[in-house]
């Protein structure tokens, strides 16, 4: 069983707390690292001038920085103490601020990215020589990519543009509207619906439309952060097998897929790789 135990401290005095957020990126890490057992650390979130003094006093460099970590266990297999104290993170939300806005993205995912950063410092990962750096930034980047957090959708605009795309679903056989949304990391929300034939093998789904539009305009598989649907249902109507195929390929398996009744008051949260665990890639085709 591995555990993470998070002593958390906003310096800043900050009005939101991102406690729960870095708890759960830090649980994200050590399953990513397959360690096992209780580890502890400390995260300070703390301004310009505090990083800039530490920075000063322990790496004798006069300048603040974005992330430092003290490691008080560089290899945790050398003790087999029930709870490993892994050390202390800082982060200079001013300089995350910055950063996150230089990179176009969410301050959140930049926090994210700034923790990991710090525990594989932790675990003995450096970036001093450029082989270790190589390896350390792509390891960051996976975990981070893997991590099963949506930095990016606006649940109430994407409630507003899967509804908005419903009202104009052409089904004029089933009368079983589908409006679809497809969220991408610039902030485009790209629609979809459900588009019915008299030929029914012709009628495409919702979530189909949103995708095939999301990819002609030129976005990716790494472009696409979440997938908004809403159907005719009074429950929650899951997606076709057909749909969560096509998504199983178009999409990474921890995108999340936000569906919705059809009075909005019903609603399932989950991913692309747990509506199809088992789906056929293209590995699958080679003899």
């Amino acid at each position: 069983m591995t555990q993470g135990i998070l002593d958390y401290l906003d310096k800043t005095h900050g009005r939101r707390s991102w406690k729960e957020l870095f708890q759960s990126c830090f649980d994200h890490v050590l399953t990513s690292l397959g360690k096992e057992g209780t580890y502890e650390v400390s995260l300070s979130l703390v301004d310009d001038g505090e990083q800039r003094a530490l920075n000063r006093e322990y790496r004798k460099i006069d300048k603040t920085t974005d992330v430092l970590t003290f490691a008080y266990l560089e290899n945790d297999d050398e003790t087999s103490a029930p709870v490993l104290d892994l050390g202390s993170i800082t982060i200079a939300t001013e300089v995350a601020k910055k950063q996150a806005k230089e990179f176009d993205h969410p301050l959140e995912r930049e926090l994210c990215f700034l923790f990991i950063h710090g525990l594989l410092h932790i675990f003995g990962y450096d970036h001093t020589k450029e082989e270790d750096a190589e390896k350390m930034f792509a390891l960051q980047n996976k975990v981070l990519n893997d991590f099963p957090h949506d930095f990016y959708t606006n649940l109430r605009k994407l409630e507003k543009k899967v509804k908005e795309a419903q009202s104009q679903a052409l089904a004029p056989y089933s009368h079983f509207r589908v409006g679809a949304c497809v969220v991408t990391k610039d902030g485009s929300y790209i629609t979809g619906f459900n588009i019915e034939n008299a030929s029914y093998p012709a009628t495409i789904c919702g979530e189909r439309v949103a995708l095939f539009s999301a990819y002609q305009r030129g976005y990716r598989k790494d472009d696409i952060v979440s997938i908004g649907i809403v159907t005719e249902s009074t429950n929650v109507g899951t997606c076709c097998g057909v749909c969560r195929q096509v998504m199983s390929e178009l999409m990474r398996p921890n995108c999340p897929v936000y569906i919705f009744s059809n009075n909005m008051k019903k609603k399932l949260f989950t991913t692309v790789k747990d509506l199809l665990p088992y789906a056929f890639t293209p590995e699958d085709l080679k003899r």
